[in-house]
């Protein structure tokens, strides 16, 4: 296709020029003139002056507010993007009408090719044409219409990027890998060496735009940790994923482009120490373990699928030991085939998702959270009590016999329990650190429990603000999410004269712990796909003896529902 005849093909899917009668269209394709804009570079600024408009052809922009000056787009957190522009889509024209400075910035977030109309090319155009002028006042007012932007303009996010953080890694295993663990259905095309060999960046900047448009993903694959493709796969990623070897970062590289990134951990060992020096250097959205030898085609696997977003999550919610049905529910699932890519969870909840995390057996879950709540541990009074009447110390270190020096950043699956911080009154999301004293934070009931001490925090249960934390594991969009609500209608008995019986201490305490996420309530449950009601109304939430009872509930409530969860992962 020629260079005029790709031009006139933009313009006719330009929400803009696509009314424009053919020789009007032949006006403006005349005046258009051509530039290259690089990822991360501003096209406008707000405030300049109205100068031109722009096309897109090839790669995206971002239209942004709120951005300050010498802070990097990555580390502002004033920053809003408030539209995401493809191929055809026209910024900079109302400034053009109005004659004002530019209300907004803009800047590339990949690599760019440009056309552009100039504000004296423009207002000729208007003042010679009347099919331009009457094609642009109706172009302009189907955008006002859609609040400043047309749907069309908001492209797909299609192309994940993997790059080494070290040089001498195979990208490529992992990256087929990933691709083959795709939807079979998913029409994926995967650029790497071959690629990588010949051509620019404007030509592969062409090339990717025209693979989005006729494939549902693409998938580009660095080899090196510094070259043109590197550098150019890295500007393009809607999802970036980088690889992380078990050794130090490079002391002389800060990364700033690959913070925010899916950071992969590598590795049958990967020390917590290592990992958190990655961690602390790229700030990623997400972290994700790929362990070698037997494990490492499940954890492809689960990688795969949270980078598409066909991983099943699961929300364990609070409720003291009416949480033993949890351990009924992972029961079937794992019986069924069905496979748990994240959990998360709150006081019991997030102790029962760490059993989990850590990968013990069903058998060996239950003989955890059994010790766990074993009476010579609970019955650990301190006379007088202080800050509350029960010790801790015999109930952590159970915990770190189950768990010994486990941290959760380096789990083989996603893992965070909740607990709420006295000294801030806000909620403290827990992705990092030891998984045994975060299983013991979620827990801390208040008067019960003394609070932990972290980072200046002081730490209790979580249930005091998100006793369901759906809502945290539904903002990473990496998929379905179950939760599972076992925290149950209160139905005290009554007395004589037909008003409720006073509850026990430990039930008061309980459900008092749980009132102050209740107006949370149907706003977070709403967001998974599939909420679980376990009968648990006839256990006690301090009869941690009951492990078989709250096991068959839960068993009951999941197998009830099973031909619903496979739905939902099948989808």
């Amino acid at each position: 296709m020629s260079s005029s005849d790709h031009t006139a093909e933009l313009l006719r899917a330009s929400q803009l020029f696509t009314h424009l009668p053919p020789a009007t269209n032949e006006l403006v394709r005349e005046r258009l003139t051509e530039m290259t804009i690089d990822s991360g570079e501003w096209l406008m600024r707000k405030g300049d002056p109205a100068d031109a408009l722009y096309i897109v052809d090839a790669g995206r922009l971002e239209v942004v507010l709120g951005e300050q000056e010498g802070v990097a787009p990555e580390d502002d957190s004033q920053l809003r993007v408030l539209r995401v522009l493809g191929r055809g889509a026209t910024v900079g024209e109302l400034a053009l009408v109005t004659g004002d400075p530019r209300s907004a910035s803009v800047r590339a977030s990949r690599d760019s090719s440009l056309l552009r109309l100039s504000y004296e090319d423009f207002n000729n155009l208007i003042d010679a044409e009347p099919a331009f002028a009457r094609a642009l006042a109706s172009a302009l007012g189907r955008q006002l219409q859609v609040s400043g932007g047309f749907p069309e303009d908001a492209p797909q996010n299609k192309t994940l990027t993997i790059v080494p953080l070290v040089e001498g890694m195979n990208s490529d295993v992992i990256a087929e890998a990933v691709v083959a663990a795709f939807d079979p259905r998913d029409d994926v095309a995967l650029l790497g060496r071959d690629t990588a060999e010949s051509g620019d960046a404007v030509e592969w900047g062409r090339q990717l735009d025209e693979l989005e448009q006729r494939h549902d993903r693409v998938v580009l694959v660095s080899q090196h940790t510094n070259s043109a493709w590197r550098r150019f796969c890295v500007r393009q990623a809607d999802r970036l994923v980088c690889l992380a070897p078990p050794q130090r970062p490079p002391d002389e590289r800060t990364m700033p482009r690959l913070r925010g990134c899916d950071l992969v951990l590598l590795g049958e060992d990967h020390p917590a120490s290592i990992a958190n020096m990655w961690i602390d250097r790229l700030r990623p959205r997400a972290r994700h373990r790929v362990r070698a030898g037997a494990n490492r085609n499940a954890d492809l696997g689960r990688l795969a699928r949270r980078l598409t977003g066909t991983s099943l999550g699961l929300v364990l919610g609070g409720g003291g030991a009416r949480g033993l049905a949890h351990l009924g529910v992972l029961e079937v699932l794992e019986e069924n085939g069905i496979v748990v890519d994240r959990v998360g969870g709150t006081s019991m909840g997030g102790i029962v998702a760490s059993t989990f995390a850590y990968q013990l057996s069903a058998a060996d879950r239950r003989r955890a959270v059994k010790s766990f709540f074993a009476p010579r541990v609970r019955h650990r009074y301190q006379m007088p009590p202080r800050s509350a009447v029960a010790k801790v110390e015999v109930a952590l270190e159970t915990m770190r016999g189950v768990f010994g020096d486990q941290q959760i950043e380096t789990l083989p699956v996603d893992l965070f329990t909740i607990a709420a911080d006295l000294v801030a009154a806000e909620m403290v999301v827990q992705r990092r650190g030891s998984v045994a004293e975060a299983a013991m934070s979620t827990a801390r009931i208040p008067a019960i429990l003394p609070p932990g001490r972290s980072s200046g925090r002081l730490l209790v249960d979580g249930g005091l603000i998100r006793n369901l934390p759906v809502d945290v594991m539904a903002d990473m969009d990496e998929g379905p999410v179950i939760a599972i609500e076992v925290g149950g209608r209160f139905e005290p008995p009554t007395d004589e004269d037909g008003h409720p019986s006073l509850p026990a201490l430990g039930e008061t305490l309980m459900r008092s712990v749980m009132l102050g996420s209740a107006a949370a309530g149907s706003r977070v449950t709403s967001r998974a796909e599939l909420l679980l009601e376990p009968s648990v109304s006839s256990l006690k939430m301090l009869a941690f003896g009951e492990i078989d009872k709250g096991v068959a509930i839960g068993r009951s409530e999941a197998t009830e529902h099973l031909d619903e969860i496979r739905a939902l992962v099948a989808r």
